[in-house]
């Protein structure tokens, strides 16, 4: 049964929905309700708890307007429903990765964990992941996600030291921190005749070679290039389509 009220504080926001509250969904909520009212549409869905399970966004928006929130109790929701209200809408992946770190799935608290121990992006975890076990984004939806670290801090010293010159010959360089370099880095790194010593050669002589670029493969082409310079062992990295 649909209910209405103005007592928000009667829901309760669980700390596995979401990683973070997304402020400019609640903005544009916010403005579509003042346009149009059609929160009675679409009720927000609480547990018997008054947990919200779907809605969080539309509570804080129709708060913030002080307007009655529409919202629906479903008995005997349980956790694993959060995500299937939500699959389609705007989960990321940092909000799964949250989800089941709440949660306490072993392999998902690795990876957080390996993500902090590096200093590095859920994004840029899960390419490095991704790379060598080949798992895909359904399968870390789904919980099936498992973490191996066992050769990875070979290869991280490698694309650290690399990112390191390269700031430091050419300045800033925020494109170095983006998922699109560090997919070509890694592909570069793990070719099996990838010789780290002529890298770094190179590297040196051409650093002024490294610019942004608009997607992997061009990062990819002009690693490659650096790799390959006055060297009569070239390797050549695959030429499929990565975006």
């Amino acid at each position: 049964m649909k209910s209405k009220t103005k007592q928000y504080d009667m829901f309760i926001f669980r700390s596995d929905n979401r990683e973070k509250i997304n402020q400019d969904h609640v903005k544009r909520l916010k403005e579509s309700i003042q346009a149009r009212n059609l929160l009675e549409l679409r009720p927000i869905v609480v547990n018997e708890a008054m947990e919200i399970i779907d809605g969080q966004h539309r509570v804080l928006a129709a708060k913030a307007l002080q307007v009655e929130i529409y919202y629906e109790i479903k008995k005997d929701l349980q956790a694993q429903d959060i995500i299937l209200m939500n699959i389609n809408k705007s989960w990321g992946t940092s909000d799964f990765l949250n989800f089941y770190c709440q949660h306490h799935y072993p392999e998902y608290m690795k990876l957080r964990d390996f993500m902090k121990k590096h200093g590095i992006t859920i994004k840029i975890a899960l390419s490095i992941a991704m790379g060598q076990t080949q798992i895909g984004y359904k399968e870390f939806r789904s919980g099936e996600f498992k973490f191996n670290d066992d050769i990875y801090t070979g290869e991280l010293d490698i694309c650290w030291e690399t990112i390191g010159y390269i700031k430091k010959m050419n300045g800033y360089s925020p494109y170095t921190a983006s998922g699109r370099f560090w997919k070509a880095l890694l592909k570069l790194v793990r070719h099996p005749e990838f010789d780290a010593s002529k890298w770094k050669h190179n590297l040196q002589k051409m650093v002024d070679n490294f610019s942004p670029k608009a997607s992997i493969d061009a990062y990819v082409a002009m690693m490659q290039h650096v790799y390959n310079y006055r060297t009569m062992n070239k390797i050549k990295l695959n030429e499929e389509s990565y975006d």
